[in-house]
């Protein structure tokens, strides 16, 4: 097992005990052993769920890399084989479609509430005569599913999944490794001066460009993750490689205890180089120039503090991103939304557009489904009043050229972000 990732010992462990199964001397052996194997696979049913949950909020790079959870999924009717096997053996017959019994959940549930340092038997006092055999079906049952399901999610990962992802181990990055960096960046780039140093970044990109080159194994490979035509690193190319070939990375941490792989941490300090670079590369503005005093756009406080209101009932993967699509939204229809109509009341903008706009991304899945027009209404007025039907109908109660114009840009703007 030397090399061997936790997940694969707890699996291949358990199995080398299930062989032994059919070794017991007698119906009490083998009841007892097999309430020994269902505890294992009801606490091994946990942690590859609650794994499960961590990487459904991140997704891993090199975690449980040696397990192919799909063939231990269907491994575990080969073991269901063999339990009932070993029972049939003693005159015992089990049926391998048993389902959520009810002792087995009585069973679970009994055992879940003791630690693996607590040697209380009081679980196994409460089984009664005829079920070790029929709970030990239903537990290999539920992991099959977990270990499927794990299996199905890996295979499958969504856009917004990799891009959440990416950001997190790059945030990751940024707090443990970015400083070694840029150290090492500084000590080469302070042997040149201001005039010398655009020549020689120049020269180091290209070479860079070539040593990142023979990270992937083609051409096609290195294209998704650098434009050269542009000659850029495409950030989306590189998360959706890293994520689509994680056995090629090494096996990292990004919990309590971060720790990269060399070849993730090389992947990344490329990027962070290669970054630095360019920035240095763009020209440097004259001392003399005075940067001019931002304009405060009074109509652009009051519009984001209004939205700000509903900022906790945001989707998940829209919390990060909001912000830009709204400050997009309003420079984009600035006019519109700085004139109230007519039959308004409130005539410091038109909050009719800015309802209409929040209801349409509602629609779009921006904001929070669950959440009722009355709830919205309440937190943008402090009152449930007529302008929830702005929410309700969205962009239908605007103008229809407005309508298309907006519907058109939020499009653009979401798929880009």
């Amino acid at each position: 097992m030397e090399n061997k990732t936790r997940e694969y010992t707890i699996l291949s462990n358990f199995e080398r005990k299930v062989d032994a199964l059919e070794c017991s001397s007698c119906l009490l052996s083998m009841n007892a052993m097999s309430m020994s194997l269902a505890v294992d696979v009801c606490r091994m049913t946990k942690y590859f769920e609650l794994l499960l949950k961590s990487w459904q909020g991140c997704l891993p790079l090199g975690d449980a890399y040696d397990v192919q959870f799909s063939i231990w999924g269907n491994k575990m009717w080969e073991i269901i084989q063999k339990v009932r096997h070993a029972f049939y053996m003693n005159n015992v017959h089990l049926n391998q479609y048993e389902y959520e019994s009810v002792c087995y959940l009585d069973f679970k549930n009994q055992q879940e509430a003791y630690g693996p340092t607590d040697d209380s038997l009081i679980p196994l006092q409460t089984v009664k005569e005829g079920n070790p055999g029929v709970i030990l079906v239903c537990a290999l049952r539920k992991l099959s599913e977990v270990l499927l399901e794990i299996s199905e999610f890996l295979n499958s990962p969504t856009e917004e999944q990799i891009m959440n992802s990416f950001e997190q181990w790059w945030d990751c990055y940024m707090k443990h490794y970015h400083k070694s960096c840029l150290k090492k960046y500084n000590k080469w780039k302070i042997q040149y001066t201001n005039r010398t140093l655009k020549k020689h970044l120049q020269e180091r990109i290209e070479k860079d460009i070539e040593a990142f080159r023979k990270m992937f194994l083609n051409d096609d490979e290195f294209e998704m993750v650098y434009d050269s035509e542009q000659k850029v690193i495409d950030i989306e190319g590189v998360s959706r490689f890293l994520f689509t070939n994680t056995e090629r990375f090494g096996v990292s941490q990004i919990d309590s205890r971060p720790a990269f792989s060399k070849e993730l941490l090389k992947l990344f300090n490329f990027v962070d180089t290669w970054r630095m670079m360019q920035s240095d590369l763009q020209p440097k503005k004259k001392h003399t120039e005075k940067a001019a005093a931002p304009v405060v756009d009074e109509l652009e406080i009051k519009v984001m503090a209004l939205v700000e209101k509903i900022q906790h009932h945001v989707t998940q993967q829209w919390e990060r991103r909001l912000p830009k699509l709204w400050k997009a939204i309003f420079t984009n229809f600035r006019n519109e939304i700085s004139k109230a109509g007519p039959h308004e009341t409130f005539k410091e903008y038109s909050k009719k557009t800015l309802y209409c706009i929040i209801g349409h991304l509602k629609m779009k899945e921006v904001y929070q489904q669950q959440v009722s027009n009355v709830e919205l209404t309440k937190c943008l007025e402090g009152v449930n009043n007529g302008k929830r039907k702005y929410l309700n109908n969205g962009l239908e109660e605007l103008e229809s050229s407005l309508k298309q114009r907006i519907e058109s840009f939020v499009n653009q703007e979401i798929q880009k972000l």
